[in-house]
């Protein structure tokens, strides 16, 4: 049986992961193309459960022990569930894999360790992906995004400097990777959806 795609979705705090993963769910559910949304944390219960901890606004966890609970709940999800769904041939939509934990706690927070540990575990996670949707936008819109909503997690909530680091994070990161496809959503959501459906298309259909 032929492989499914993995797509992972990247970017800043908001840049419109969520809003652009249903979109693109509701075309591939409009299309009859077979097909999960996955999350990370999350994915699982156990990923669920670790979620509710990582995110936590009172959290004093140093960037180490973030991600290495991190990457627990990731080797659960990507063992049980996203290559699963990949080996029946289905297409995989993951929001944030483990590119957001070298940006978040490795490069952002100057953490060599964390650094270290996605160079040595960076080709097992990264085997299957057909795609790397790295969502873009200047740290005004982030923010300006940001402040309209009702709660705010532990990364959302440490300001603009730390916004400016993840982006700045993100370029240098994605500068060379040929699985990448950068898109600007500060424009209009509609063109950014057009967009984005196009390229996943092409994977699929490869």
């Amino acid at each position: 049986m032929k492989k499914g795609k993995f797509i992972v979705f990247e970017g800043n705090e908001g840049t419109g992961k969520s809003t652009h993963i249903k979109r693109l769910s509701k075309h591939l559910d409009s299309i009859s193309h077979k097909h999960m949304v996955t999350r990370e944390p999350g994915g699982t219960d156990f990923g669920e459960k670790v979620r509710t901890i990582l995110l936590d606004t009172q959290s004093q966890l140093d960037p180490l022990s973030e991600a290495l609970l991190f990457y627990s709940s990731r080797i659960m999800n990507y063992r049980n569930v996203i290559l699963e769904a990949i080996n029946r041939g289905e297409t995989v939509i993951c929001d944030r894999f483990h590119f957001s934990t070298l940006v978040y706690q490795g490069m952002c927070q100057d953490c060599k360790e964390v650094t270290d540990l996605h160079m040595v575990l960076d080709n097992y996670f990264s085997k299957y992906i057909s795609l790397i949707i790295y969502l873009d936008a200047d740290v005004e819109t982030c923010l300006s995004r940001m402040g309209r909503r009702s709660t705010s997690d532990k990364f959302e909530s440490q300001g603009r400097d730390f916004i400016t680091k993840v982006k700045s994070s993100y370029d240098t990161l994605f500068s060379t990777n040929k699985k990448v496809f950068r898109v600007d959503t500060a424009n209009n959501a509609d063109i950014v959806s057009d967009l984005i459906i196009e390229r996943v298309q092409e994977v699929i259909n490869e």
